[in-house]
């Protein structure tokens, strides 16, 4: 074994976090081809629950139907974006393994075994720092096009496409603030915000809202 599977020093710097047990921290790193027994499977177990309920709790921040949280969680906690996150923190590097090639899934397998890890480690707070910098502030660094999924909205409805005024409302020169409003099937919604673009994406979110409740 080399001296950075032996060393966790490094590692732990790219987590952000430093690890009490470090027995926790290898064993999050350990493919069940290197051990039967003390291997990632449990913590990789415990780490997908974390994970679950921090990218929902997220969502449910962000706001939605339960039918669109649903779809977009599914993507965040897929293969794809737990191994990007696991590539970007090198955790490929130190897993401890008794074969050549442990498989694509085990580069996603891995990343949910150190948040298990931290869990244990450091509870649920310390997680949730860890999830949402290596993993949300990627892959939810955009904002949500509303207007985009309102036009959609009304377009499966069979409805005339959402019409916005904004105009600016006060602030100052350097901060500036405006108000839009956005008629769609029959009724109006409004947004304000310290840009028109930002303006018109609330009227939006709040169409879509209201439109969803009925």
């Amino acid at each position: 074994m080399n001296e950075k599977n032996t060393s966790f020093a490094s590692l732990e710097r790219e987590l952000g976090y430093r690890f009490k047990n470090k027995q926790l921290l290898k064993r999050a790193l350990t493919h069940s081809s290197a051990s039967q027994r003390e291997n990632y499977e449990q913590l990789e177990f415990l780490g997908d629950a974390v994970i679950q309920l921090v990218v929902t709790s997220h969502l449910y921040g962000e706001g939605g139907s339960e039918g669109e949280m649903t779809m977009r969680r599914q993507k965040l906690v897929s293969h794809a974006p737990l191994k990007c996150a696991s590539e970007e923190l090198d955790l490929p590097s130190f897993i401890v393994k008794g074969v050549a090639d442990v498989g694509e899934k085990a580069l996603s397998s891995v990343y949910e075994a150190v948040c298990g890890a931290i869990f244990c480690d450091g509870g649920y707070a310390a997680a949730e720092k860890f999830v949402n910098r290596t993993l949300l502030a990627a892959h939810v660094s955009a904002p949500r096009n509303f207007k985009g999924e309102l036009q959609e909205y009304v377009q499966g409805k069979g409805q005339k496409l959402p019409e916005y005024s904004t105009r600016r409302t006060g602030g100052t020169e350097n901060k500036p603030e405006f108000s839009s409003e956005v008629s769609v099937c029959g009724r109006t919604f409004f947004g304000e915000g310290k840009s028109k673009s930002e303006a018109e994406r609330l009227a939006a979110k709040s169409a879509l809202d209201g439109l969803k409740k009925g």
